[in-house]
This record gives structure tokens, sequence and C-alpha cells, in this order.
């Protein structure tokens, strides 16, 4: 059955090589890290495609798309429960059941029209009412102020809008009327609202996503941050919401858990299974090898009967995706007073609590985005303490130039580099360009590739023209010290130095002597191996490893190293892994009769079965089918992949 809101990125918006081959090699490098430590690029649904006060439902639609496919994987969406509805809205304003422009006691209206390029073109300027800050009690009518609204030196997940101008709306305005190719759209005081867009909305267009990306090449975890509000009234839209009464808050089938689960359960990692697998590593994240999550990210206690267990650890992506096929984690995030009364206990086996993904750090940019304080990188310190976790850590960037409408890619956000570099994921809480990512996704496309740590701008080389041309063999990477520690393909058989990662997370050294990469492996000194980063932060501890190495003298003729890392696409161009004799994970054999692969996509490792005939091949694939339930993931040429069989 096709869905009435299926995922529907512009092609413009869309993630293509070199960049999506940066932007897997990047994530296979860190597939055994805990995921709290990988970076990621964060973005506010309210800021990104709600800032001009338009709650559309096909501008919706398009925008969060877009969002999706330009690579954003945390999103901060507020959510408000329409108590005259009964239901969670994304419109900050009630909706009425039945409005009509008839209806004089309040100003709304409703348009239908087929035209939404009128409404995309128009230049919007809606200025934002600034709400007043009043106390409740916890059963009180009285209206409150909304956490949106606040204002604060410290971090918050809030929307930091764009003008600085304020003024009340009057609830019996004359209201402007905006065509709409969707649903009839709604104007109440400064909002303009379609009536079907809700958590339910975007869930459809996420469960597109995720089937749609659902490959061993395009799989990656998406996490959502619930804002939790209350609409305020319709008939003064423009006040501060009021305090339900504890009879119409969410029941039965309108919390939120439930609402996520019915169309999402499948991918959905919950704090139940964290607990579970906390309890016990044994029959969890270390019962398999290829599971197994590097060592020094999180502590363990062994019980008197031997069993290992973690209060603070998080499975590897490895884990998460390709043994469990779970892509998804939801978490609260701020919550106004008055849904106090909320019943969160019934959302706690689905929903992490308030803030468990998120570590909000107080961080210092300058004008040219050089990151002054709050960076999690410490020469001094190579283990992962207080002054380096970046466990979760997140950072608001409201403050960014305004990008040109067509950016150039190559060219980084220094702010946004920056925080990536320190270990922080950047939370993008204001519109790019004053425009919304439905209008113009490049703006947003360039904040996403601003968060790629990895690879320099316009790296890995173009993997065709190495084909074409026997005598470049640009298959191997390394670290460039003229590109701020990001990584170029370099010809294999040139000589560099080595990277060496020592026994801690952030403990790196490099060879004074230079070697082939197929020689690297055998250079490095006892005790040390040969390696690749793993997390940003990784990077930027290799990479203030090889400037001193520079400084203090080596073979390197160069004036800024250039040191190799374990990572090379020799068996398959654009497939990138470690290891100088592995295979791409991602191949498909040439006899898809008889043939079929099954990835653990560690970057190096390749089970292939073959089959007697063919027929024995289908019918088991059938079967599997069966038990699977649709938990599946297909491989590059369409085939099911399935993970390690128990």
């Amino acid at each position: 059955m096709t869905s009435p809101y299926p995922y529907d990125p512009d092609p413009q918006a869309v993630v293509v090589a070199p960049w999506s081959v940066a932007f897997r090699a990047q994530r296979d490098v860190g597939l055994k890290i805990p995921i709290n430590y990988v970076t990621v690029p964060a973005v506010s649904l309210k800021a990104a495609c709600f800032a001009h006060n338009q709650y559309e439902d096909s501008a919706a639609q398009k925008c969060f798309s877009n969002l999706l496919a330009s690579g954003f994987k945390r999103f901060i969406i507020d959510v408000y429960w329409d108590t005259g509805r009964s239901q969670w809205s994304l419109c900050p304003a009630e909706i009425p059941e039945s409005a009509s422009p008839a209806d004089d006691t309040t100003s709304i209206s409703i348009t239908q029209s087929t035209s939404v390029k009128s409404l995309m073109t128009a230049p919007i300027s809606l200025p934002i009412f600034e709400r007043q800050a009043s106390s409740i009690s916890s059963r009180s009518s009285t209206p409150a102020a909304r956490t949106d609204s606040a204002t604060s030196s410290t971090p918050t997940l809030s929307f930091t809008g764009s003008s600085s101008t304020s003024m009340a709306y009057s609830a019996a305005a004359t209201p402007t009327e905006f065509p709409t190719a969707g649903e009839p759209l709604v104007q109440i005081g400064q909002y303009n609202c379609t009536s079907n867009l809700g958590l339910q909305f975007l869930s459809s267009i996420l469960s597109g996503y995720l089937k749609d990306t659902s490959t061993t090449i395009g799989a990656s975890l998406i996490y959502l941050v619930l804002n939790v509000h209350v609409a305020a009234p319709y008939s003064s839209p423009n006040s501060p919401a009021m305090q339900p009464d504890p009879s119409a808050l969410p029941k039965d089938e309108n919390f939120l858990g439930h609402l996520l689960s019915s169309n999402l359960s499948s991918y959905l990692y919950t704090p139940s299974m964290l607990q579970s697998q906390r309890g016990n590593l044994n029959e969890s994240w270390r019962l398999e090898q290829s599971n197994l999550p590097v060592a020094g990210y999180y502590k363990t206690n062994v019980s008197g009967n031997g069993i290992p267990s973690t209060q603070d650890g998080w499975p590897t992506e490895t884990f998460m995706e390709f043994k469990n096929f779970l892509r998804l984690v939801t978490s609260f995030g701020a919550v106004d007073p008055q849904m106090a009364s909320y019943d969160f206990t019934n959302d706690a086996d689905t929903i992490f609590p308030l803030n468990e993904i998120i570590s909000l750090k107080d961080v210092s940019i300058s004008t040219s985005g050089s990151v002054t304080t709050g960076c999690l990188f410490n020469p001094n310190i190579t283990t992962i303490t207080s002054e380096t976790n970046s466990s979760w850590a997140m950072f608001p960037a409201s403050s960014l130039p305004n990008l040109a409408s067509n950016p150039n890619a190559t060219i980084p956000i220094p702010a946004i580099m920056n925080l990536t570099s320190c270990g922080i994921s950047p939370l993008l809480n204001a519109s790019l360009s004053n425009t919304t990512a439905d209008i113009n996704p490049l703006a947003y496309l360039s904040f996403s590739y601003s968060t790629l740590w990895s690879w320099a701008p316009g790296s890995p080389n173009n993997s065709t023209l190495i084909d074409d041309n026997p005598n470049n063999d640009l298959r191997c990477a390394a670290l460039y010290g003229d590109a701020n520690g990001r990584w170029r393909a370099v010809d294999c058989k040139s000589s560099h130095r080595v990277a060496c990662r020592g026994s801690t997370p952030y403990t790196w050294s490099i060879t004074p002597d230079l070697f082939a990469y197929s020689d690297a492996d055998q250079a490095c000194p006892d005790d040390t191996k040969f390696s690749t980063p793993r997390t940003a932060l990784e990077n930027a501890y290799l990479y203030t490893a090889a400037l001193a190495s520079a400084n203090t003298g080596s073979s390197d003729p160069g004036d800024l190293p250039i040191i190799y890392l374990d990572l090379n696409s020799l068996d398959y161009a654009d497939c990138w892994v470690t290891g100088a004799n592995s295979t791409c994970p991602y191949k498909n054999s040439d006899n898809v009769n008889h043939t079929k692969i099954v990835v653990v996509p560690t970057v190096a490792t390749v089970i292939v079965f073959v089959l007697a005939v063919a027929t024995f091949f289908v019918k088991c694939a059938a079967n599997r089918r069966d038990l699977r339930r649709g938990k599946r993931r297909r491989n590059m040429g369409g085939w099911d992949y399935e993970g390690v069989p128990s």
C-alpha cells in the first residue's frame, strides 16, 4: 500500500559522490564505536521547515524528505497536544474541528488551491509573537509561558528565530490567504497550518526513508528528540498555552510511544532493550566478535558469578543496524510545564527519558568560526575523562554566516567543521539564508557536508577517473597536514609515514620513516597497531600527533605531514576497507542465480554462501522472509541482507 506521505526528496538535496562515498567510509570505520560517541548533524525541524510559521503539509513533506536525504541524522521535533481535537500536532495553535471563514469568533481562514509554487516563491516575513512568562500550578488553567519562546545564554533545544521584531496579533485580524496544494490551510493568528500535520505524518515519511535506505551501503541511524508542548487555544492563538484539564491529556492510542510504534516498531531501539543488553554483555554486545565494541569507551563491572555488565555503555552501529536491524532511537527533549502531568511512564518502554541522548555543551565560537572554549579535545589527556567525554555531545549553532543560495560545497562552514572536530555534534537551530529546506535544500546540504570530519572536501577522488588511468592508483587513504587533518586518496606505491594506534582511544604515534602502503602494517612499534581514526576526536588527536612529529624531524620530505591510514579501496573502486588484503563487503557475485552474499559491514568481512541449485535458494529465501516478517536489508544489487546466521 502506497503511503499518503511518501519520502520524496528533491534530486538536488540528495548526497552524491564523492560525498556519498566519503560518508559511507566514515560510517564504516566507526561501526564498532558505541553510538553515543559518533558525531552526526542535527537539526531543529521548526528552524529548517517552519521558520516562517507556515505549517503546510506538502511543503513539510518536501522539507523533511530533503533533510533526511541531505544526511541529517538527529531531529529536534516540537509536538503540540491539541486538546480540542485530542491529537498531537506540529502546529503551535489548536485547529478547530470544523473551522470555516464564517466563524467570526477567531481569526481563522481556510483556503484550497492547486498552486503551491506561489507560496514558496513569495517573500514571507511574519514577525514572531513574544510569549509572556507566567507561573502555573499543577492543576491551574492559568496560561503559562512556552519553553520554546524562552531565550537564554545557555544552550537549549529551542529554535532561534532570525527576526528580532515582535508584535501582538489581534485574534480578530483579517487573515492573509496562502494557497496550498495539499490539505486546506487554516490561518490561526500568526500560524498557517494544515490539520493533518502531526507525528504520524512525519512517521510515514520516515518509514519511507528507512525502507529506501535499507541497504548495506545506505543504512544509518536516525534519532528523534521530542519537545513536548500544549497548543495555544485557537480562540487566542497568540497567547500562552493553557494548562490542560487532567481528563483532556493524552490517553491510550494517543500516547507518543504508541504513535511511534504503530508505524516504526520494527526499527525502534528501546530503553528496555538497552537495559537488558547492559545487564549481561556476554549475551549481547560480546556474543559475537563482529559486534564487539572497541575498548575504552565505557566502563564494565563483573558480578560475583562472572557476568560482565555496564551502566554507561551503548551498542555499536554494527550491532544495531546489521545484527538486529534497528535504526531509530527516540528521546524526550524539553517539556512544557503545562504537560508536567502527562503520563510519561506509558512511553518508558519506547522513548528514552528527557535528554538521554543529548548532552548540551557550553561552547564559545568566534566570529571566524573557531571554537574558543568548550572543545572536548585536550592534547594532554588521551583517555575519556570528564574533559574529553563526547558522549551525546551537542551544541546549537545559531549564529552562522548567510550562505549563498548555491553555496560552494567544497568550502566547509568553519564553525560546523570545528565543532565536529571537537567531538561535538552541531545542531542547526536557525534557518539558513532565511529559507526553509523545501525551498533551498542546497544550503542545508552544505551544513551536512561540513560535519564530515574524515575526508577533505571533494575526496576521495573520482574512482571512474582512476580506473580509466592505469598509471593513477589513488586507492589508499592518508591524513594531510595541509587539509586540517582531513584525508585524501594517495598512490599506494608512494612512501609515507604511518599512523600507529596505542592502547587508549586517543593515543597515537607516527613512524619516523617512510613506507609503502603494502609494508605499513609491519611498520608500527610493539604495543601499537597500524590503524585509522574512528571518530572526529580520534582524528583530531592523530592530526596533532602528526604535526608534532613533523616538527621533531623525520624523513618525510614535505613541509606538512602526509600520514598513511589503514584504509584502502584496492579491491573495488569507491569501497574503502581496512586491511591491505581485505575484500569489499558490498560486491555482488556475477552468478546471481547460485550465490547470495550475506554482508557483515565491519569494513572487511564478506561471507558468501554458494547454494547447490537456484530452486533451493528461492525456497530458503521465501522461508526466511516469513520468519523475518520484513525485517531485512537489501544489498547493492537488490539481494536481501539478513546479517550473520545464528
